[in-house]
């Protein structure tokens, strides 16, 4: 074969071949995420206003106060390691914050129950009501921030999107029930469990079938296969 005839051949492969896009830096995409949940935290306080019920139950309670902590902790755990896991050669990053996040979670949830089982009787507390209305509340704050990991994800590579979109919808769910303890008019404990922490549950049982349908329909990184 001659140079020039293989020199043509050569030529001819890339001929097919669409550029690679760039995944975007780790740093911009958690600062996006950051960005968006603040956008939505100041909305839903400048529409609720602030309450004193959860922010008292804090002050005055350190294990109500350490609870909400581990909560925050699942949060940032679970969109790190989701934003994480859609970038080549950060898995290391992404199993830590996986760990750190189940971990604040274990703890979150131990404390809590030891908060209802210590709780003097069966005073007045939360409607059932106000259970519902802090998890959806959480849910809908949740839902932008979770979008942003989604379309970071989609532009990455993410070769386990069901796990991407779990860690996006918990973690966001988490961080949308810290920022429900401010406009929450309760402090029990109960209301704690049942309205709060169960929320990064219920984050992942009601987001993650649209999140992974937004993924699905988001533009992907272009020059894959």
């Amino acid at each position: 074969m001659s140079d020039e005839r293989s020199r043509d051949l050569i030529s001819a492969l890339g001929d097919d071949l669409r550029p690679v896009t760039p995944i975007p830096r780790l740093r911009m995409a958690l600062g996006a995420v950051l960005a968006a949940w603040v956008v939505v935290v100041l909305a839903s306080w400048a529409w609720s206003g602030l309450r004193p019920g959860g922010l008292n139950a804090m002050y005055s309670n350190a294990s109500i106060a350490f609870v909400v902590a581990a909560l925050t902790a699942v949060g940032g755990a679970g969109l790190v390691a989701s934003l994480a896991a859609s970038v080549p050669g950060r898995e290391r990053l992404a199993w830590g914050a996986f760990l750190v996040g189940l971990l604040s979670a274990a703890a979150a949830a131990g404390l809590g129950t030891f908060l209802v089982a210590a709780a003097p009787g069966h005073g007045p507390g939360a409607p059932a009501a106000a259970h519902v209305s802090c998890l959806v509340r959480a849910c809908g704050v949740a839902l932008l921030p979770a979008l942003v990991v989604a379309g970071f994800a989609a532009r990455a590579a993410p070769y386990r999107p069901l796990v991407i979109v779990l860690g996006a919808a918990a973690g966001a769910a988490a961080l949308g029930a810290v920022a429900a303890q401010a406009t929450c008019p309760f402090g029990d404990p109960v209301h704690l469990m049942l309205g709060h922490v169960l929320a990064p549950v219920a984050g992942a049982l009601v987001l993650t079938l649209p999140l992974l349908i937004a993924m699905r329909r988001l533009p992907q990184r272009s020059g894959e296969g």
